[in-house]
């Protein structure tokens, strides 16, 4: 064999062998997408990386909220979304794949248990529209609402036909709290004494959360609750890649339905979806 082609060979060989091996290259996975996605993300690629050690995560702050992420997902500024709702019927064609990743109870949470048996919707909706404005012991109930356009707003509203009038009437009442996005619903939720907020059992474990979830109608939220059906409430997390993702988004979204993350979703209070 020719010494120069023999070399040629050797080369090709090793430029093979390069690409095959991803893992020893410094790459970055950008993502973007509702803020309760944010902590559960995190733990799940640190899990990622112990097969993919040269991978780094790049998470947008503040959060983008499901349409921008969709939106930033077809501008080629992020790699892969997360968001609270399933792709619109409008949006589907900015985006390539996606998929259900899990489900997790949407709730109402307090810093404080100051009623343990928590509220019948009938009392949640008296309660957005100000005619009930304490907690059994006569301390001050603090509201934190969520903006009209923001999937929690929606998810509130579905509850009941009261509900959706009276979350309608709370975002009208002056001098209310509201909260821009999912991380900070927590973390005031967190901080104010009296507080009542809507945020989801799963970003209250991953965030460590002190904010307590309170029963609906007698029913407590959990998994198993969430899984029988006796608590319907629930909000999705539902993974998008764009036309043409590259090789570590499409690494990561096939490690995302594996049974390894399954299990890591199952602990932080998610209902992982159907295999």
């Amino acid at each position: 064999m020719n010494p120069n082609r023999k070399h040629w060979w050797l080369l090709v060989l090793l430029l093979d062998l390069l690409a095959a091996a991803p893992t020893s290259l410094a790459q970055t996975l950008s993502v973007g997408g509702t803020g309760s996605s944010e902590p559960i993300i995190r733990v799940l690629f640190e899990e990622f990386r112990k097969d993919v050690p040269g991978a780094t995560l790049n998470q947008l702050s503040p959060p983008l909220g499901s349409g921008g992420a969709l939106k930033a997902l077809a501008a080629k500024r992020i790699s892969l979304a997360v968001i609270g709702r399933p792709v619109k019927a409008e949006e589907a064609k900015l985006v390539g794949q996606s998929f259900l990743l899990a489900e997790t109870p949407f709730v109402l949470a307090s810093r404080d248990t100051r009623q343990k048996e928590g509220f019948t919707l009938d009392q949640l909706a008296r309660i957005f529209t100000g005619e009930t404005t304490t907690w059994r012991d006569g301390s001050p109930i603090r509201l934190i609402l969520r903006p009209r356009f923001e999937s929690d707003s929606a998810l509130l509203k579905n509850m009941s036909p009261a509900m959706e009038k009276a979350v309608d009437a709370a975002t009208q009442r002056p001098g209310m709290v509201t909260a821009d996005n999912d991380l900070e619903a927590v973390k005031l939720i967190n901080e104010t004494p009296g507080s009542l907020g809507s945020t989801t059992l799963g970003l209250l474990t991953t965030s460590k959360a002190r904010a307590v979830p309170l029963a609906i109608n007698s029913v407590a939220p959990s998994l198993a609750t969430l899984k029988n059906g006796s608590y319907p409430w629930r909000k999705p997390l539902v993974v998008a890649l764009p036309p043409e993702p590259d090789a570590l988004a499409e690494r990561f979204a096939v490690f995302l339905r594996s049974s390894k993350a399954r299990s890591i979703l199952q602990r932080q209070d998610y209902l992982p979806a159907a295999p």
